[in-house]
């Protein structure tokens, strides 16, 4: 038999020792690399941190916004309702603008249209609600401002502020179209957070027109027969 070292093998032999040999290296090195590409468990939870600090700076903006539009939808449908409220006063009987009266009912009238207003909307719990420091019975009020207008038909007089109006038409039971009682109440919104061109606080108004209509004073319901 022939030598058994390396340079007695054949061919064959030789390229199979060769292959294992090589086989062996590359098993090392990628055990070697598995082993520094491995994560530890420090790196994991400071990635589960990175990643909740980052989901927070990204959805606290977003949960403030829904927020902010939840409360300008309240607030601008509680302002709505007290526009209503002193629109429907003023509206309900041409007497009370009546200017030959002494005093005048303009004047009263647009006072309790005020007053009106601003208990609606203090009542609605507008967090921005404000009015004048010793002020009684929610008799005016600041946030909302109030402004009403009383607008004759095109053609019968001027349109003229509430309190100061002068003239006959709006006052008279039989005029034909009415008179418009117009009540503008504008409202300033502080916002959570200041978003875009919002700066933190913003205005809007909302109006409402009532025609006057002179609606009968309801009568006693008669007794019923024995």
């Amino acid at each position: 038999m022939g030598p058994t070292g390396d340079r007695g093998a054949t061919p064959v032999v030789a390229l199979v020792r060769l292959a294992v040999l090589r086989g062996s290296r590359i098993v090392r090195l990628v055990r070697i690399r598995s082993a520094s590409t491995t994560h530890r468990p420090g790196q994991r939870g400071q990635a589960v941190v990175e990643f909740a600090l980052v989901f927070g700076l990204i959805m606290l903006p977003l949960v403030l916004a829904i927020a902010d539009f939840g409360r300008v939808y309240t607030a601008m449908v509680a302002v709505e309702a007290a526009a209503r409220e002193a629109a429907d006063y003023g509206a309900f009987q041409s007497s009370y603008w009546d200017a030959s009266a002494t005093p005048p009912n303009p004047a009263k009238t647009t006072a309790e249209m005020q007053r009106r207003a601003c208990v609606a909307a203090a009542g609605s719990h507008l967090e921005d609600y404000s009015e004048p420091v010793g002020t009684v019975n929610h008799a005016t009020c600041t946030n909302p401002s109030f402004t009403c207008q009383i607008e004759p038909p095109a053609g019968t007089e001027s349109t003229q502020p509430c309190a100061s109006y002068s003239g006959t038409y709006c006052s008279t039971s039989t005029s034909e179209p009415p008179c418009a009682i117009h009540v503008t109440l504008a409202y300033t919104f502080n916002s959570i957070l200041g978003i875009g061109n919002l700066h933190g606080s913003f205005s809007f108004s909302r109006d409402s027109i009532y025609r006057i209509s002179d609606l009968p004073v309801p009568s006693a319901a008669p007794s019923a027969s024995p």
